[in-house]
């Protein structure tokens, strides 16, 4: 009767593990992630494949191991045979209770490649009867090493700010407003003392130049007064009238009067 009642419980425990299977829906909540804080992470859907999620095969070759050991040792009647039929019973329930765990626990799934608003894409694994679309807004919702994706369910209602919130706010924006007026006169002041430079530039070009002018005029050879020739003027021609007789010159040793001797 107690030999019975052992293996009665072994061959339980191998069926509730028959009947175990992980469930990897992003609505399940284990009991330890109730009321824990996570976080969420909003973006988009920008790509989507299917794949197999295999079961790790521990809980069953412990759980097989454990019941095969409890019916290997039901086996013969000497202490020997009870011994050498619990670890033959422990292997076989262990390869057993591991072949049962992947049976029931392997399963199709979707990975899904989500976009988050700062550029950063992440990688979320889960089982789903029909994948999220293309371009859907979601929720990826973390928790040490575990995450979820879900459909973006959240709504943008804007929280009222308190009075040290709204007064922190406009000192932020007045000193926001004097950076950006502080930017600007330094800008005007950059290019008033741009153009003076280009006025004072071109003032010492113009000295230079007549600096270089006036050198190349004291540099010239200095050239004498040349005197001028004096004309002589001309004597005036007596004009002949008609009672004027002609007159004879005389040689200058002949006197007046007289004739030539």
């Amino acid at each position: 009767m107690h030999r019975s009642l052992k293996i009665c419980l072994a061959l339980t425990a191998l069926a509730a593990l028959a009947g175990c299977g992980t469930d990897y829906s992003p609505n399940t909540y284990a009991s330890g992630a109730v009321q824990q804080a996570s976080k969420a992470d909003a973006g988009i859907v920008v790509g989507f494949r299917e794949v197999m999620i295999s079961a790790n095969g521990t809980v069953g070759a412990v759980t097989g191991g454990a019941a095969g050991g409890v019916l290997g040792s039901q086996i013969g009647s000497s202490s020997m045979d009870n011994a050498l039929g619990g670890v033959i019973g422990s292997a076989v329930g262990g390869i057993v209770g591991s072949t049962i765990e992947h049976v029931t626990g392997d399963t199709k799934g979707w990975e899904y490649i989500v976009k988050k608003r700062n550029g950063d894409f992440l990688s979320v694994t889960q089982t789903e009867p029909k994948p999220l679309a293309l371009g859907q807004k979601v929720l990826v919702i973390s928790s040490n090493a575990q995450a979820r994706v879900i459909p973006d369910y959240s709504v943008d209602i804007p929280i009222e700010k308190t009075e040290a919130e709204k007064a922190a706010a406009e000192k932020d924006r007045l000193t926001e407003e004097k950076l950006r007026a502080d930017a600007e006169k330094a800008k005007f002041d950059a290019a008033r003392a741009r153009a003076d430079a280009e006025k004072a530039q071109a003032e010492a070009d113009r000295a230079k130049a007549e600096a270089a002018r006036a050198k190349a005029d004291a540099e010239k050879p200095a050239v004498a007064d040349q005197p001028q020739p004096q004309q002589s003027t001309p004597m005036p021609t007596p004009t002949p009238t008609p009672d004027s007789k002609p007159q004879t010159v005389l040689p200058a040793d002949q006197p007046a009067g007289g004739s030539p001797q």
